[in-house]
């Protein structure tokens, strides 16, 4: 059977490029989106004839939780399933003294309880195979603090924090891995611009927010962020496991 990647949050942004990317290498990819109507993701409009055969795309919300369990189920039976990618995710954007609680759990079930469940179950799985690899999409806020974004990049955290441990319970069958991307040209970075046009402060830094600019001078391009999801995910990674790849141009200034 052909080896198949789950994608989660495929429909557009960074996981439709790593979708794009895995079909690319001859992979089957199996894409899931809280968006509705496969057909009308945006991927759709993205995947060259040759490789249409090779992906699957289902709609559910990864944060229902035991529905998503028997979806997996299902699928395990299916496919021949030989790697995870947790791309989906939500941003609300806060101050931690205003955020609610219903912020909070929303937060929490899409971007940690969600991914959580998920990688647990398919861990199992890749180990009873003795194969198999996760890589997981965090982000470089979960390293240091930035204002209005402390909700999200708490539960970033947290998740970052989970792959290391998983990564040394299932080793040495599974490799476990993460990547936390910067300011990337999607959606989820749009809406934090005021107007069409990236903010000259997110290149160049804005000491009002404690913000640094970006060494490369430049946004990653979701293409950048799926080349290195690829790579970890691949054999040429076999002796890679429990890192973290950080893809800011230097935003982070490697800490």
């Amino acid at each position: 059977m052909q080896p198949t990647i789950i994608v989660t949050g495929a429909a557009q942004g960074i996981g439709a490029a790593v979708a794009l990317r895995l079909l690319q290498q001859n992979y089957k990819v199996i894409g899931i989106d809280k968006q509705p109507v496969p057909a009308s993701w945006p991927i759709q409009q993205m995947i060259e004839p040759p490789y249409e055969p090779c992906w699957i795309g289902i709609s559910q919300d990864i944060s229902a939780c035991e529905e998503t369990l028997i979806l997996l189920n299902t699928l395990i039976v299916q496919h021949h399933i030989t790697g995870l990618v947790n791309c989906a995710g939500m941003l609300i954007l806060t101050s931690l003294l205003n955020a609610t609680q219903a912020q909070w759990q929303t937060s929490l079930n899409v971007n940690l309880l969600g991914p959580v469940s998920i990688s647990q179950h398919m861990a199992r799985h890749f180990y009873q195979q003795q194969q198999g690899s996760i890589v997981t999409i965090s982000s470089n806020s979960a390293r240091m603090p930035r204002t209005q974004l402390g909700l999200y990049a708490t539960t970033k955290a947290a998740l970052s924090h989970f792959c290391r441990n998983l990564a040394l319970e299932v080793a040495p069958y599974v490799r476990v891995n993460i990547v936390s991307p910067g300011s990337t040209l999607t959606a989820m970075q749009q809406q934090l611009w005021p107007d069409n046009q990236p903010p000259a402060s997110i290149i160049d830094g804005d000491l009002s927010q404690y913000r640094l600019g970006i060494p490369l001078r430049k946004l990653a391009q979701p293409a950048d962020i799926a080349n290195t999801v690829s790579f970890l995910l691949s054999e040429e990674a076999a002796q890679i496991t429990m890192q973290e790849i950080v893809v800011d141009g230097g935003a982070t200034l490697g800490v």
